[in-house]
Order: C-alpha cells, then sequence, then structure tokens
C-alpha cells in the first residue's frame, strides 16, 4: 500500500465530505448486518434524507484526523523530527519505521508558527481544538451531536484547510496533485452547501432573535450568535437547539469563547444576586463592546466613562 501522508489525509478528508452529504453511509444502512427490513436503497438516496448519528460521528471522526495528518505532513515537509514529540531523540530509523511518540496538535501548530512560519490564527486553532474536543466526546464518551453543532464545527475547519492545503502542501506536489484538486474540489462544494445551510438557519431565526440582541452571544458548541441568556430557567441556542443550564453556560463561555482556563471570572449580578455574572461578554448588540451579562437573569450591565458598571 503506498498511503503517504498526503494521500492518507486525502482519503480522511474525502470520506469525511461523503458522510457530512450523508453519502458514505448508505451502503452499510442498505446492506449491513443489520439493516432495516423496509429500507430502500432510493430512499437512503433521497437529497433531503437527514444525516445519521452515523453520519455525524464518523464525520468528525475522519475531518479530525485529515486536519492532523495533513498538518504534520506539512511539518515533514519542514524537517521530519518536527512530529516527534521530543524532536531531540528523533532517528531516521524510528521515522521510517513509524516507530515514536508524535508530537500532540497543539505542539504541530505552535511547530508549524514558529518553525515553519505558517501563519495560523487564533480563530483557526480554537475550530480545530473545538473540532477535536467534539471528536473525543463522540469517540471516548458516547455523547451525542447536534447535526447543525457538527456541521458549523466542520465548516470552520474545512474552510482552514482550503487554504492550508494549496497555500502550504500542494506547492511541492506531483504525482498527487490531481488528488489534492479532486478532493480540495469536492470540499468547495460542500463548504458551500454548509456555509448555505448555517446562512439559510440563521435567516430562519431572525424572529426569534429580534429584540433580543444584547441578550444573545456566541454558542460555545456552535459558534454562532444564537445563544440568548435570560427569560427562562435554561440558557438556549436557538441555532444547535442548545439547552445550557446557566452554570454550564457561564462555564463554557468563560473557558470555549473566552479561552480561559484559569479560575472562573464569575461575579454576583446586582440585579439576582447569584454568581452568573461575567464581565467581558460581547452581544450581538455590538460586537465591539465588552459588557457585564448575567447569564442567569440576562441582566446587562455597561462600563461608564469612569469605569464604572451601569445598568
Amino acid at each position: 500500500m503506498d498511503f503517504t501522508p498526503v494521500r492518507n489525509g486525502m482519503d480522511y478528508l474525502s470520506s469525511a465530505v461523503l458522510y457530512l452529504s450523508g453519502r458514505a453511509s448508505v451502503l452499510f444502512d442498505a446492506f449491513g448486518l443489520t439493516p432495516p427490513p423496509t429500507t430502500k436503497v432510493s430512499e437512503l438516496l433521497a437529497p433531503d434524507r437527514p444525516l445519521s448519528d452515523r453520519d455525524l460521528k464518523y464525520a468528525v471522526l475522519h475531518l479530525q484526523a485529515a486536519a492532523e495528518v495533513l498538518l504534520k505532513a506539512r511539518l515533514v515537509r519542514e524537517h521530519w523530527s518536527l512530529v516527534f514529540k521530543n524532536p531531540g531523540n528523533a532517528t531516521r530509523a524510528a521515522f521510517e519505521q513509524g516507530k515514536f511518540d508524535s508530537c500532540t496538535m497543539d505542539a504541530a501548530l505552535d511547530r508549524l508558527v514558529s518553525i515553519a512560519g505558517v501563519p495560523i490564527t487564533s480563530d483557526q486553532r480554537e475550530a480545530i481544538k473545538d473540532l477535536a474536543e467534539t471528536r473525543n466526546a463522540l469517540t471516548h464518551y458516547g455523547h451525542t451531536a447536534n447535526a447543525y453543532a457538527v456541521e458549523a464545527r466542520a465548516a470552520r475547519v474545512l474552510s482552514f484547510l482550503l487554504d492550508f492545503v494549496p497555500l502550504h502542501l500542494h506547492p511541492v506536489l506531483s504525482s498527487e496533485a490531481q488528488l489534492v484538486e479532486e478532493t480540495m474540489e469536492a470540499v468547495r462544494e460542500k463548504l458551500r452547501d454548509i456555509e448555505a445551510l448555517v446562512k439559510n438557519r440563521m435567516q430562519e431565526l431572525t424572529g426569534i432573535l429580534s429584540g433580543r440582541e444584547d441578550r444573545t452571544v456566541i454558542c460555545p458548541q456552535c459558534r454562532q450568535w444564537a445563544l440568548v441568556i435570560g427569560g427562562g430557567d435554561l440558557v438556549t441556542c436557538h441555532f444547535c437547539l442548545a439547552f445550557l443550564e446557566p452554570v454550564d453556560a457561564v462555564i463554557l463561555y468563560w473557558m470555549d469563547v473566552l479561552g480561559q482556563d484559569e479560575s472562573l471570572g464569575a461575579v454576583d449580578c446586582p440585579d439576582c444576586g447569584s454568581e452568573h455574572m461575567i464581565m467581558w461578554v460581547t452581544t450581538a448588540a455590538d460586537k465591539t463592546e465588552e459588557v457585564g451579562l448575567c447569564f442567569r437573569c440576562g441582566a446587562v450591565y455597561r462600563k461608564t466613562e469612569r469605569g464604572e458598571a451601569q445598568a
């Protein structure tokens, strides 16, 4: 078998796109070990067929694998020792036999930026991290996933790979050039479909979100401006239909949106008295202004010119 890192990455990427299209599991559903007795292939091929749990799971697994393989393929191009967990202990024999501990994704991203000079933004790193967390949850903990959230997260990584592959891998490819171009065209097509889905769904939510802009923030799970704070016992994302306890919403926003891994920065809310207010929140009302927002009652506090909080 001739599976170079780039060819292997393209294979994973092709599979992820097929699962996101709902086509990869058609044969399994129709002719698998326990197919539903009334299943018809024509029904499975219907364009409006919703993605199954299997589609979502393997789309995430294979897209995350594609990102990791392709990022590390760029490291190998810089120098083969860079994919080792400890490059100082790297040997050529261990590399060629594949008998070594590979570096983590965080280390790979750090090395691509600092050694290979590949520009990777904080948003792109965040997208890769989010997908990896989704992959871990699905693989190791049996969590379920909402199709809207998975597709939105997948779109961010697909968009990153659309730039990364041609700019940082494709220029030196030879025999693999045709495979890469064909795969990336399929990725472009699927990304357009997902972006259209996201756009249409957000348009459908216009009426629901209207008038709530000052209490609407980025959802930590799907990264859409659709998480509405206050107005009920649960915090609700109207895009991916995530329902969160206020304390869970605070923790997820603090860690995943603000990127804080230190002690939780919530303070007491002057309105309801609960410790659910974060002072560095941006809302859909003004995505450039930081306000204080209580994730339990929805109270909003803005800073005055003297730096004091003001309702």
